[in-house]
């Protein structure tokens, strides 16, 4: 059977719907905040409130996708934030959507979106059998990352055609196109999750983090790299825009595009190169890149420079990214793999809402983002030679 058909269309063009409509709402959230509230040193504080649900929350989102049903949680999720963009529209409409009132909003629409993404990764297999699993989830990884690659250029759009009220209802739309789609998807017999001791199966997840070197290596190098990279480097992308670039929402969605663009294409060329020695290496080098295309960026002076740079990270940022999970998958026993994926995504991702908060603090002390990008980057170049010196488990991964 192949992988195109019946409900996994429905859910592969729900998912990208929903892709779509995230990806739009965190641009025109950005450009709210930057161009018409003029809080740009408080853009860390929209972006920590959207993400800190997502990541807090989607663990007990999957525990509420196996006891409650995946497509009811999907739809649930998607029916909650298409209510809280119309209710968005109408603040905006009574001129009611101060900071205050977006900062409510942003945290919301981060916890619901923290419901989706667990149901919708876990009804794949039901609707799929196991020999299309890999290609069910390529195609719907590869559509994220282009609804990721168009949003900024599609909601940008949206704000230089329309007020912020039609475009937060016209992402509205985007959503009920997915609720309609859910409506097609039902699971095939009820689920009867068995009772589980998440205390003890987390404990042994990190006892077997402790004992491996390269795994403790390879989380000591996500939480530098997002400490120090990702939030230096998205904070930067608004606020050049805005201070540097003209404030055109235009500008704005070139240089995220050209960020989304590069990493699909890394993503597309890892794929294609199939890399299966010297992984570890290659992302130490990628690393090492990151660092000095951050300090680069620091000094560009003209748009499509600083476009330019941000494609090339866009492609370390995949180049890492695959080649690090690549070698977690091949190291790590498959009756622990779960528990292990776990720990380093919720150590990696929890730590980027507080490096959007540092970078606030040091823009409302007002230190340049220049300034906050160039030492940054030479923090990365730095722990990209410690890795070089010492991390042998890595680097001869």
């Amino acid at each position: 059977m192949s992988v195109w058909h019946g409900k996994f269309i429905y859910l592969w063009v729900a998912s990208m719907f929903s892709s779509l409509s995230i990806s739009m709402y965190v641009t025109v959230e950005q450009w709210y905040v930057v161009n018409y509230l003029h809080a740009k040193s408080s853009l860390g504080i929209i972006l920590i409130a959207t993400t800190l649900p997502r990541v807090s929350l989607m663990f007990i989102g999957g525990i509420m996708a196996d006891k409650y049903g995946r497509s009811r949680v999907i739809f649930l999720s998607l029916f909650t934030r298409f209510l809280m963009l119309l209710l968005m529209a109408m603040f905006y409409i009574n001129d009611s959507l101060s900071f205050s009132a977006l900062f409510v909003f942003a945290l919301l629409f981060g916890a619901s979106d923290a419901f989706f993404w667990p149901a919708r990764d876990s009804i794949v297999p039901s609707i799929i059998p196991k020999d299309q699993l890999t290609k069910a989830n390529s195609a719907i990884q590869t559509m994220n990352q282009l609804s990721v690659m168009l949003g900024p250029v599609l909601g940008a759009t949206l704000l230089s055609l329309f007020s912020y009220s039609t475009t937060f209802l016209i992402i509205a739309f985007t959503l009920l196109l997915s609720i309609f789609l859910m409506h097609f998807i039902k699971e095939q017999k009820p689920l009867n999750p068995q009772k589980i001791s998440l205390l003890k199966d987390l404990g042994e997840g990190i006892h077997y983090v402790k004992s491996s070197s390269f795994l403790l290596t390879v989380i000591g190098t996500f939480i530098v790299v997002n400490l120090f990279f990702i939030g230096p480097l998205i904070l930067s992308i608004p606020t050049l825009a805005e201070d540097h670039f003209k404030g055109n929402a235009f500008y704005l969605s070139v240089l995220q595009s050209s960020f989304a663009s590069g990493m699909l294409l890394g993503a597309v060329i890892m794929g294609w190169l199939n890399v299966k020695k010297k992984r570890g290496k290659l992302a130490i080098l990628f690393i090492f890149l990151e660092g000095v295309l951050l300090t680069a960026l620091s000094q560009a002076v003209s748009l499509w420079l600083a476009a330019v740079i941000l494609f090339v990270i866009g492609c370390c940022v995949s180049g890492i990214n695959i080649s690090i999970v690549s070698l977690i998958q091949e190291k790590t026993p498959q009756a622990i793999i779960g528990r292990v994926m776990s720990i380093n995504t919720m150590v990696s991702t929890g730590l980027i809402p507080l490096s959007y908060g540092l970078v606030s603090i040091f823009l409302s002390m007002n230190v340049s983002i220049n300034f906050i990008l160039l030492c940054a980057g030479t923090v990365v170049v730095l722990f990209s030679l410690v890795l070089t010196l010492r991390a042998s488990a890595l680097k001869n991964s």
